[in-house]
């Protein structure tokens, strides 16, 4: 029986920020990155993979597909530490979502990257942001100048991305970073900055894999 749901025994000691008592986060500098090239691995894929020294390992899922790195910590540690770097994680901050709700899913992202980092896994901030609201509390911890993470999934409509790009620019103001992994769809407005860093999700890789397949597959037309 799991006795400390509050994970005191990582939270008590945290250094923290801001109204909101946000954990502090190192900065993630661009030469930890030491893989030639970068492919993402979603967490539910972290136990499989054969290779993580060269991959970045992320959280950008559904929750329920990552609430046990909360519930047991500790026990995540040995295998977020093969990884070449870890994205933090992203328990979600849905506008729709109460403000006190998407106040604690930031703290708890915040929380984990602390105790990681505190453990020797190298981690890449998640930056994430909901509505102007939340610009209050969203960065706060996260320490300016180094490479960050963000994600596009699921920001497709007219009205998400005007709400993305608010948040991005807040994001360049406040954090300042060097590098922004971004992990999904480029929207327009990101394509043309130099800090931005495109990172297939692990279903674009797939793709990519299919169609090489595919055009592997086809026979040759060339009756010559």
């Amino acid at each position: 029986m799991r006795e400390d749901v509050f994970n005191f025994k990582i939270t008590k000691n945290l250094e923290t920020v801001g109204q909101y008592d946000m954990p502090k986060i190192t900065a993630f500098s661009p030469g930890d990155l030491q893989c030639e090239f970068l492919i993402a691995t979603p967490f539910n894929h972290a136990l499989t993979e054969i290779e993580p020294g060269s991959k970045i390992c992320h959280f950008y899922l559904d929750d329920y597909q990552f609430e046990r790195v909360w519930r047991e910590p500790s026990a995540y540690i040995p295998i977020l530490r093969k990884f070449n770097a870890v994205i933090g994680s992203d328990f979600s901050m849905y506008s729709n979502l109460p403000k006190p709700q998407q106040i604690y899913n930031n703290w708890r992202n915040k929380v984990l990257m602390a105790y990681w980092q505190s453990n020797g896994v190298k981690v890449i901030p998640n930056i994430q942001w909901s509505d102007q609201d939340s610009f209050e509390y969203c960065f706060d911890g996260i320490e300016p100048g180094g490479v960050v993470a963000i994600s596009t999934t699921g920001c497709h409509t007219k009205q998400a991305k005007k709400g993305f790009m608010l948040g991005f620019n807040k994001m360049l103001e406040v954090v300042n970073p060097q590098k922004i992994l971004c992990v999904g769809k480029l929207h327009e407005e990101l394509q043309n900055n130099e800090k931005v860093i495109k990172i297939d999700s692990f279903m674009e890789t797939r793709r990519k894999l299919w169609v090489d397949v595919e055009v592997n597959l086809k026979p040759n037309q060339n009756t010559n």
